[in-house]
């Protein structure tokens, strides 16, 4: 029977082999959601860099017309770069036909982290289904890993996470139901059920970002299967 397990972070990675496996990876607010709000709209990828000194020297190998900067540091822009990680502002006329450069505190850094996965897919609430029907359809074994904030353990990742193990109990029952970090991730979700947006303005970093004036990005986070891909991140680039 293929596995499936969860991480909370991704430092937990290090003594875990990831080839031939599919990643999932959740980073709810907002590095995830605005992914795959981006790409719905007309985005032609995502190249996910580091360091912001390295990124806007990237962005100088493409076309002007066609590269946005985008990514944040303390849930802000970055000073220079064109767009935030608010998935509000990946708009269709923003971001059609055009390649995102982009930097963020913690998605980036796990992205960096799985590279050597099988394949790498982008998971949040607005593209939950979507995510769960491409696990189904996977025939190996399956790491769920939540990005995490600063190397510390997230409510909105996990729960996420939670959720996504909760619609594939039928398909993963033994790992579902024994595997402690499987259980626990389903457990969290279960306390707040559907209320996804409690759940996120419950969450340290939902309060931080409520606090700096971006409660709405909350809302908009918290839309459930508002969006039906599956970002692939392969060959240095998020797309789908």
């Amino acid at each position: 029977m293929n596995s499936l397990e969860t991480l909370f972070i991704p430092e937990e990675i290090k003594n875990i082999e990831l080839a031939g496996k599919l990643v999932v990876i959740i980073d709810v607010l907002r590095a995830s959601s605005t992914i795959v709000t981006a790409l719905t709209n007309g985005c032609r990828g995502f190249i996910p860099i580091l360091s912001s000194d390295q990124a806007k020297k990237k962005a100088q190998q493409f076309e002007k017309e066609r590269v946005l900067l985008g990514g944040e540091r303390e849930g802000i822009k970055i000073e220079g770069f064109d767009l935030g990680n608010s998935p509000r502002e990946y708009k269709r006329e923003a971001v059609k036909d055009k390649t995102i450069i982009f930097s963020t505190t913690n998605g980036v850094k796990t992205l960096e982290i799985v590279k050597s996965a099988y394949r790498i897919v982008i998971g949040s609430f607005l593209n939950l289904q979507a995510v769960c029907d491409y696990c189904t359809n996977y025939k190996g074994d399956i790491s769920i890993i939540c990005a995490g904030k600063e190397g510390r353990f997230c409510l909105e990742d996990t729960a996420c996470a939670g959720m996504i193990i909760n619609s594939l109990r039928d398909v993963f029952p033994v790992a579902c139901q024994e595997a402690d970090a499987n259980l626990t991730a389903r457990l969290l979700y279960e306390k707040f059920g559907n209320n996804i947006l409690e759940i996120l303005r419950t969450s340290q970093h939902g309060r931080y970002l409520e606090s700096i004036g971006l409660g709405e990005d909350l809302k908009f986070c918290s839309q459930l299967d508002f969006f039906h891909i599956v970002p692939i991140f392969r060959d240095g680039i998020i797309s789908i």
